[in-house]
């Protein structure tokens, strides 16, 4: 359906148009996600913060790290990290030379619910072709360069 008539709204230009239709459309794959990830009761916020981990050698890295490569730098990382560990998926551990950098280690129960949470959000499909796809990102990166 075109963004003209999602939001009933007309446009003063091309321009206007593109960028409400990037943020509308962010927005609408963000509550399909979010929707697809209620049963893990993990937030794409907690997901992304697993998936680091899981990238990471011995799936561990420092708050800093974690911090600069959230999708989304807007949470508190201190809160995301600390409900994470309350729900038993990552561990903190203290450096014992230097007592300000803190590690975080991804448990095995994280793990798993990481690769649940991932085929849940493989599920929710766009409907793009490859070659589409491609061509939206390129689109995508060249906005934000």
């Amino acid at each position: 359906m075109k963004i003209e008539q999602e939001i009933k709204h007309t446009f003063d230009s091309p321009q206007q148009r593109a960028l409400t239709n990037i943020i509308f459309t962010s927005n609408w794959v963000l509550n399909r996600i979010a929707a697809a990830l209620k049963p893990t009761n993990l937030s794409l916020q907690q997901f992304n913060v697993l998936s680091i981990l899981h990238g990471q050698p011995e799936q561990t890295a420092t708050v800093n790290l974690i911090t600069e490569r959230l999708i989304d730098r807007m949470p508190n990382t201190s809160r995301l990290l600390n409900k994470l560990m309350d729900k038993g998926l990552i561990e903190k551990e203290k450096n014992t030379n230097d007592q300000r950098v803190v590690y975080i280690k991804l448990t095995p129960e994280g793990a798993i619910l990481k690769q649940q949470a991932r085929s849940i959000i493989n599920s929710v499909l766009v409907n793009l072709e490859d070659k589409e796809a491609d061509i939206l990102n390129e689109l995508l990166e060249k906005v934000r360069s």
